[in-house]
This record gives C-alpha cells, sequence and structure tokens, in this order.
C-alpha cells in the first residue's frame, strides 16, 4: 500500500493531527480522574449514572445549533472557543477540590457545561477534514485522525492511574488544563480555507429544518441515522457505566484497573485506525458497519463473564477493534455523500438523532441498578439485543446491502 504523502505535506491536517492527540490525551486523564473522583473520593457510584446523563442532555440539545454555527463560521474558531473555555473549566475545578467544595451537584453542574461544549466541538471538528483534506484522502484521514487520537486515549489512562496514585487531583486537573493549552496553540496555528463565504443564510430555523430534510431524502444518511440511534440506545450506557462496575464489582480492582481498561479499549481503537489506514474500505461500508456493531453486541455480552483481568482486557481491546471499524466508514459515507454547505448540519443532526437516545440508556441501566440487577445481566441483555437488531437492520433495509 502506497503511502500518502499529501497528507503528509498538509500543514493544516498535521496541525490538526497533533492538536487531537494532544488534546485527547488530555481528556482521557481528566476524564479518568472525574470518573475516580465519583466512585471512590464522593463515594457516589450509583450516582455516577446522573453525570453522565447530565453531560450527554446538552450535548444533545445544542447539537442542531452547533452544526448550523459549523457551516456560518470557520470551524477552527469554533473548536478555539471550545477547548479554550473547557480549559477554564479545569482550572476552576482545581480550586473547588482545593477548597474542599467539591459534591455530586458540582459534578453534574461541569458535565453539564462539558456537555454544552462539545455538541459545538463535534459538528465543528468533524466538518473540519473535508474542509482542509482532499476527497481522494477522505477516508485515509479519517483513519489517521482516530489512530492518533487514541494513542492519547490507549497511554493517559495508564498515565491518569499512574498520577492519580502519585498526585493529588488538584495537580492531575492542572497537568490536564495545560496540556490542552498546548492542544489550543496548535489549532490557533491553522489556516482554514474560506468555502462557505458566499452561501445564503437563512434563519437558524429554517437551515436546520433544511438539513433534516436533505438527511432524511438521502437513503444513506438515514440508514446511517436509524443504525446509529439504535447502537447508542442499546450500547452506551452498558459499556459507559458497565465497565467501571466490571472492575470494582467483578475484577475487584482499582484506579489502575480501569486505566488498563479503558486502554485496553483504545488500544483496540488505534489498532482498527491503523487497519483502516493502510486497508480502507472503498466498499459495502454500511453493511461493514452494521456487522461490525452486531459483533460488537456480542462481545459486550461476553464482559458480563469476564472475571479475570486479561479476559477482560481481551474484550474491551476487541470492543474498541469495532468501535474504530465502524466510525471510520461513517465519517467517510456522510463526507461523501453529504453536500459539503450542510455537512456541518448533517454531522450534527446525525449525533443529535442516534445521541438522543444515549441518555435514555444511561437512565434504563441507571434504573436497572436501582432495582438490583446485576451488571452480568445488563450486560448480556444489552449486548445480545443489540446484534439481534442489527441482524434484523441489515436484512430489513435494501441501502444497507447495496450502497458503496
Amino acid at each position: 500500500m502506497k503511502p500518502a504523502p499529501a497528507l503528509l505535506r498538509n500543514r493544516n491536517f498535521l496541525l490538526l493531527w497533533l492538536a487531537s492527540l494532544i488534546s485527547n490525551f488530555a481528556l482521557a486523564i481528566a476524564m479518568l480522574a472525574e470518573t475516580w473522583l465519583v466512585i471512590k473520593t464522593l463515594g457516589a457510584k450509583e450516582q455516577l449514572g446522573l453525570v453522565m446523563i447530565a453531560g450527554s442532555v446538552p450535548r444533545i440539545m445544542l447539537m442542531a445549533i452547533g452544526g448550523v454555527l459549523a457551516d456560518r463560521m470557520k470551524r477552527s474558531h469554533i473548536i478555539l472557543a471550545s477547548v479554550g473555555l473547557r480549559v477554564l473549566l479545569l482550572l476552576v475545578l482545581v480550586g473547588i477540590v482545593a477548597n474542599d467544595q467539591l459534591s455530586i451537584g458540582v459534578m453534574v453542574g461541569f458535565a453539564l457545561i462539558y456537555g454544552a461544549l462539545d455538541a459545538f466541538f463535534w459538528p465543528a471538528r468533524d466538518a473540519l477534514v473535508p474542509n482542509i483534506v482532499a476527497d481522494s484522502d477522505l477516508t485515509r484521514a479519517n483513519s489517521i485522525m482516530l489512530t492518533t487520537n487514541q494513542v492519547g486515549l490507549v497511554f493517559g489512562p495508564v498515565l491518569g492511574g499512574t498520577m492519580l496514585a502519585l498526585f493529588s487531583y488538584e495537580t492531575v486537573f492542572s497537568l490536564t488544563a495545560m496540556m490542552l493549552a498546548a492542544g489550543l496553540l496548535a489549532m490557533a496555528l491553522i489556516r482554514e480555507p474560506e468555502l462557505l463565504a458566499n452561501r445564503k443564510r437563512f434563519s437558524m430555523l429554517s437551515e436546520l429544518k433544511e438539513g433534516m430534510q436533505y438527511m432524511i431524502q438521502t437513503p444513506v444518511l438515514r440508514a446511517l441515522m436509524l443504525v446509529y440511534a439504535a447502537a447508542n440506545l442499546l450500547f452506551m450506557g452498558p459499556l459507559g457505566l458497565g465497565v467501571p462496575l466490571v472492575v470494582t464489582d467483578l475484577l475487584q480492582g482499582s484506579a489502575s484497573t480501569l486505566s488498563f481498561m479503558q486502554s485496553a479499549f483504545a488500544a483496540g481503537m488505534v489498532l482498527g485506525g491503523l487497519l483502516l489506514t493502510l486497508y480502507p474500505p472503498t466498499q459495502k461500508r454500511l453493511l461493514m458497519i452494521t456487522v461490525v456493531i452486531a459483533i460488537e453486541g456480542l462481545l459486550l455480552a461476553s464482559l458480563a463473564l469476564a472475571t479475570w483481568l486479561p479476559v477482560a482486557l481481551g474484550v474491551q481491546v476487541l470492543i474498541g477493534l469495532g468501535v474504530a471499524a465502524n466510525n471510520v466508514p461513517m465519517m467517510s459515507l456522510i463526507q461523501h455523500y453529504a453536500d459539503r454547505q450542510k455537512l456541518g448540519r448533517i454531522m450534527s443532526l446525525n449525533s443529535m438523532v442516534s445521541m438522543g437516545l444515549t441518555p435514555l440508556s444511561y437512565a434504563l441501566v441507571t434504573a436497572l441498578f436501582s432495582m438490583h440487577i446485576s451488571i452480568q445481566w445488563v450486560l448480556s441483555a444489552f449486548g445480545l439485543l443489540l446484534a439481534l437488531l442489527m441482524m434484523g437492520m441489515t436484512m430489513k433495509m435494501r441501502v444497507i446491502r447495496e450502497v458503496d
């Protein structure tokens, strides 16, 4: 397979690549620290779902607005603002922890703000790549971005677990803020082309309606929306809430054990990204997505049997590989089939519709835990149902089987 010299000579892409790597490395550390803070320091593992729901709701409610702004403004500027505010929030969190004023309510509040920032960050980031990369390089660029981002997520949790063992939460969050600031500097150097300057603007509501109609009327985009709505409902809650509980309840582990689990997941994503970089799929990508998600469902169910750490780590690697193997083709399909001037809205609407069920997924899992249903039953039921649903959608929807 020949290398992609055009990407390696693309200054804007390399800066985005570097900024994403640094930022994802920092956020992996911060997320691990915040999760362990809720579970162990606050002793509120039953309320971890509330924190995750709080992060999901504003992300979903504001995602469509973020998409409209991504079609109106320079996407790199939106990313700069989002990351810059996150740096400030981490510094505020340092002050709260230092003054011993932390509570579950504070963590819920921070999650709400983080979710709101993500609603503007994600559509801008996803729409920026095709704005600075040639169409022929999109699949490879998405694969490279995913792979390098996950390098930070592989080592981030390991470093985060070590830092939590050696330093205070204040030190960990301060160092994370410094790393995000470094990524912010790289983003500031990107020179984004003015491709959307002549686009006629309408009211925000009209533009949202136009984007939704376009997505529904485009068979590939409509199928992606339905597939990821189902996947998020049955996958996100059990995985997000299940892994920390697998660590504490099944493996009797510590913060370092949780970091190993998260790193194994990220390692699988790196492996998947590398494979897709070397061998970017060009045919039957939508079929590939549904088959891979079905396999992820089976792997999620098998996590219920992971009472031995090496087995749990192996399952996490495979789940991470599966996530990479469906996310990269999904991004490339949207970027290929969507009108470039509607791309920000399509990205945001696809995320909003599919992720709209994520809070419900967290709520369902949290409710089941409150009813004293074990993590093993939750993982098994949700995982097997996801696999069956993906098989059914593949058989029912012709576009899934036929589109390239």
